[in-house]
């Protein structure tokens, strides 16, 4: 669930993210561990992680499971009326605002940026060509957050120079969610390159 270096699409994503917290007037300049109990940036975050969640899935998977069903039909048609799917990005909202803090969201989502392995190294195709131990690589097919194409990138570079590196596409309508939820097929590939990688070591 990477790529060599974030694209300016996931940069844009993770902008918007981190100005719904910054934009909090309970943000305060980061400066909010003082405040009392729930006086914090929590609007913030949590809208930062439903604008994450909508990336994190597909069309395909919000048709299916929500459609446009409604919270209430006798609202339905009312200013401030919901829809299923409202009520699923708020419940993801709250769920991180409960275990996760908006100043590390912030720095994280920063780093996820500011990634690229060539950065400094004479770019990324110089280094990934210096890549000799396995590497695995694989696509979820619907992922819009981290594409199919990034994967394949890392791969051609590091076969192009003769090195080691698995690539495997997995058709999953999960979106980048797949990667967590497609287990039954990543989990074998994990483990196979991390066995082939521990015999190439002791040889």
């Amino acid at each position: 669930a990477s790529v060599a270096a974030a694209s300016p699409q996931q940069i844009g994503w993770s902008a918007v993210e981190r100005m719904a917290i910054v934009q909090d007037p309970k943000w305060r300049d980061g400066w909010y561990y003082d405040a009392e109990p729930g006086d914090g940036p929590w609007h913030g975050l949590a809208l930062a992680r439903e604008i994450s969640q909508i990336t994190y899935r597909t069309t395909e998977v919000f048709d299916d499971r929500f459609g446009r069903e409604p919270v209430s039909k006798k609202e339905e048609l009312q200013p401030w009326g919901r829809y299923q799917v409202e009520s699923y990005l708020d419940h993801h909202g709250q769920k991180l605002v409960r275990r996760f803090d908006a100043n590390s969201f912030l720095v994280l989502s920063k780093a996820m940026d500011l990634h690229d392995v060539g950065r400094g190294r004479g770019g990324i195709e110089r280094v990934l060509g210096s890549f000799r131990m396995p590497v695995l690589t694989a696509s979820i097919t619907s992922d819009v957050l981290y594409p199919p194409y990034q994967q394949a990138a890392i791969h051609e570079a590091i076969t192009a120079s003769g090195g080691n590196c698995e690539y495997h596409v997995v058709e999953s309508p999960q979106g980048h969610d797949g990667f967590l939820l497609e287990s039954a097929f990543l989990g074998p590939l994990i483990a196979d390159t991390l066995l082939r990688a521990a015999k190439e070591a002791a040889e």
